[in-house]
């Protein structure tokens, strides 16, 4: 039996295991050839790596363990090098793997917390306004047990976290049944290939004007280090807007119409759920205490409801401050090089508003989304699709002549890449999220999209995001590699938007069964609509038509 281990290649993913094995003597590890002892002027770790650091020099290779004297397999020598091989590799595969995170928490209705001294309810996550940290680390899985305690049905999503491979965990109405009142339900979803700073809200009902939100710390492991030093203190910061009155009363007042008298317009601007500076309408404001040429790193993210708020003008000091950016990054600003990419679907999405039936609704390309009782995942599991949606009904170029309803999904080419205009043809900002992937905001520009827009694109290191904003009148285009299966949301960051239409799926489907391809649905899944436990599984193919709605 061979033993064949580049040391060269794993000792630079082992620095946190060092410490264990500095000491070791270095010809124990390799073989006790005299030929290797006499080529190799440092006998232990230690002396390997400070003779690498003080040099600055490229580390001397160690050759393969294939390529060193070969004991036989009952030796001594053979078992000690097999025994300590198997050692640092479990040690290196745990460190992979990340650890287990778990979390109860109870969603309840609180009306004693008045962010700006209004009576009103504001959902909470175990008595905290907003909701606890989750505090992670890359490869980490995290297991949240949510017991609703509201009286209407809840879901959570984690915006900005990609699920790699498993849209089930996803906590939108085209993914999950929601979790209905005095009942609970565990989320279970791995913080995979991601860093950075992220935040949780809810999904459905308005609820995410009400609170129920939080943020998401996803920390380097330490074999991949940040290109900077550790800060002094880390502190989050959730800033958006909010209402002085009940999501409810807002919800009743949205519903079905389009308010331009200003009256679904949020009131305030909250920094961590407490109210600006000197504002006499609420509680202290929100401060951090920080010490004079440390460096701190914060942790900022924009949880807007229907403003989209500009950073330096909330938080000035960033803005004045040369401040290094939040996650590490290969290159500078998180941008990447696609300019040879090859692309194999554009979609033009178009949002304005529309009157359906006499309701005014927000839409994409003349369409408004309509929330199906079956969730789309669900349905695609376990009936094709049948009954629930059509797939690619949905005009992804062009915009329908008649305003109508549509539970719009549409095909994402598995492992393709894809190119998506975001046309804004409303008078306010936009913001459009695409959950599963990160994004290459390539371009933007005034007016009308055209194909000769192109030509403008900055291909060469566009940054990645999970969010983009569209101008009033103008266009904003991104490119996403679709390597991920599954049913993903991609609607408007403005609640009111969402609320009313302005969303739809894009279903990247792989036909390979293999779980390493796509997670099986969750060994706790919710019913709901018309599917229930005895409903029998179909195999995935071309939906077939759902009724037509609204037309």
């Amino acid at each position: 039996m061979l033993v064949s281990f580049s040391l060269s290649i794993f000792l630079s993913q082992l620095k946190p295991f060092l410490r264990i094995f500095q000491y070791l003597n270095l010809n124990d590890l390799l073989g006790s050839n005299k030929a290797i002892a006499t080529k190799y002027k440092y006998s232990t770790m230690t002396e390997y790596m400070s003779l690498y650091h003080s040099s600055g020099t490229r580390r001397p290779a160690i050759p393969s363990l294939s390529s060193l004297a070969i004991y036989p397999m009952d030796s001594v020598g053979y078992l000690r090098r097999l025994t300590l091989l198997a050692t640092i590799i479990t040690l290196f595969v745990s460190e992979a793997r990340g650890i287990d995170i778990f979390l109860e928490w109870n969603v309840s209705s609180d009306s004693n917390i008045r962010p700006v001294y209004m009576d009103q309810p504001v959902i909470t996550i175990n008595g905290m306004f907003p909701g606890p940290l989750i505090n992670t680390t890359t490869n980490d899985f995290v297991h949240v047990n949510i017991f609703n305690n509201l009286d209407e049905p809840f879901l959570m999503t984690w915006n900005g976290i990609q699920q790699r491979l498993n849209s089930w965990q996803d906590g939108v109405s085209g993914t999950n049944c929601p979790i209905q009142p005095g009942t609970n339900w565990t989320y279970v979803f791995q913080i995979k290939d991601q860093i950075g700073s992220f935040f949780y809200f809810p999904t459905i009902n308005f609820h995410k004007a009400a609170g129920g939100f939080g943020p998401i710390r996803v920390n380097n492991r330490n074999v991949i280090l940040v290109p900077f030093p550790k800060p002094e203190a880390e502190f989050d910061l959730l800033i958006g807007d909010w209402y002085s009155y009940s999501f409810k009363d807002v919800r009743d007042l949205t519903d079905g119409r389009i308010l331009s008298n200003g009256a679904a317009v949020p009131d305030f601007i909250l920094m961590n759920g407490k109210p600006p500076y000197n504002n006499p309408l609420g509680p202290t404001y929100e401060s951090f205490n920080v010490t004079k040429g440390k460096t701190y790193r914060l942790r900022i993210s924009n949880r807007r409801i229907g403003i989209l708020l500009s950073l330096c003008s909330w938080v000035y000091f960033l803005c004045r401050w040369n401040m290094t950016a939040g996650a590490a990054r290969p290159n500078p600003q998180g941008t990447f090089n696609v300019t040879n990419v090859t692309i194999s679907q554009t979609f033009v999405l178009h949002a304005s508003t529309a009157e359906i039936n006499g309701q005014k609704r927000y839409a994409v390309n003349n369409v408004s989304y309509l929330t199906p009782d079956t969730p789309l995942k669900l349905a695609d599991q376990f009936l094709n699709g049948t009954g629930v949606y059509q797939l690619d009904a949905f005009p992804t170029n062009s915009i329908n002549s008649d305003a109508a309803y549509g539970t719009s999904v549409v095909t994402g080419n598995h492992k393709g890449w894809i190119e998506i205009v975001f046309k804004n043809d409303l008078n306010v900002m936009d913001a459009w999220h695409l959950d599963g992937f990160g994004f290459y905001v390539v371009g933007f520009g005034d007016g009308d999209w055209s194909p000769d827009s192109r030509t403008s694109y900055n291909l060469f290191d566009p940054v990645v995001r999970s969010t983009v904003q569209v101008y009033p009148g103008g266009w904003s285009a991104v490119y996403a590699f679709l390597d991920n299966p599954g049913m993903w949301n991609l609607r408007s960051q403005r609640l009111p938007n969402w609320y009313m239409g302005q969303e739809l799926y894009i279903r990247v489907f792989d036909p390979d069964p293999n779980p390493a391809k796509e997670r099986a649905p969750p060994s706790n899944i919710l019913y709901c609509g018309i599917i229930h436990p005895l409903t029998p599984i179909v195999i995935p193919l071309v939906p077939a038509a759902a009724p037509e709605v609204g037309r």
